[in-house]
């Protein structure tokens, strides 16, 4: 049989991967709770596949397709959600048995599951390219470009808005499906909030109201509801 073709963005490794991490989230503790997992993974006191009670597998396919590069990828990636993990654990890359693995703690919140997914497949695809230095930075960047548009970003702030309401720090991270703070990070990058605002939003805690109100709207084509929303 003829080799598998791999997905047109994606340029599949075809000769033998070393088992390695390739890139860690979250602080000093966080990064040597990875390591230490990945040690314990290496040997074999506990196992990936097939799948049990440590981890939730799927396929990172449908990240790469999103990505739209043609990055050189691992030919299989794979994503595990670990269960039983620290709380400060945040996740990981790697390569493990001839493929890309994601980890990433389960216990975290769905938008942030979603964007440690993103951020290190992502990695994955960049790995041999970058220097470790470098490769956070440039996947970081890839994350934003594909999933927080500057067009879209720029639709939700600006320099003239002094405060926001948790319903709608919500409402924006409900739209990217990314953590709010991540979505301030790339408002902050881009520069279209000042330093002063990255501050004061970042104490904002996105929350949904108890009982939505119906939006009423001006003569002025204005709604009340944006405006208290905004402050």
């Amino acid at each position: 049989m003829g080799k598998k073709k791999p997905p047109i963005n994606q340029v599949a490794i075809d000769f033998h991967l070393p088992n390695r991490t390739v890139l860690h989230l979250g602080q000093i503790a966080a990064q040597r709770e990875g390591e230490r997992l990945f040690q314990t993974l290496l040997t074999e006191e506990w196992l990936l596949e097939p799948a049990g009670e440590a981890a939730d597998v799927s396929s990172g396919q449908e990240i790469i397709r999103q990505i739209g590069r043609r990055l050189a990828y691992p030919e299989d990636v794979k994503v595990a959600q670990l269960h039983h993990v620290e709380n400060d654990f945040v996740g990981f890359s790697a390569l493990y048995q001839n493929k890309g693995w994601v980890f990433i703690n389960a216990k975290a919140s769905d938008y942030e599951r979603h964007y440690y997914t993103c951020f290190l497949v992502t990695s994955l695809g960049l790995y041999m390219n970058y220097p470790a230095a470098e490769l956070s930075a440039r996947a970081e960047q890839l994350v934003f470009e594909t999933f927080l548009p500057e067009a879209d970003v720029r639709s939700f702030f600006h320099r003239g808005i002094s405060k926001l309401s948790p319903s709608l720090a919500m409402d924006i991270a409900d739209f990217f499906q990314m953590p709010f703070t991540v979505i301030l990070k790339r408002a902050l990058l881009l520069e279209i909030i000042s330093d002063e605002q990255y501050r004061n939003f970042r104490t904002v805690k996105p929350e949904r109201p108890v009982k939505a109100r119906p939006l009423f709207v001006s003569k002025s084509s204005e709604s009340e509801y944006a405006d208290e929303q905004w402050g």
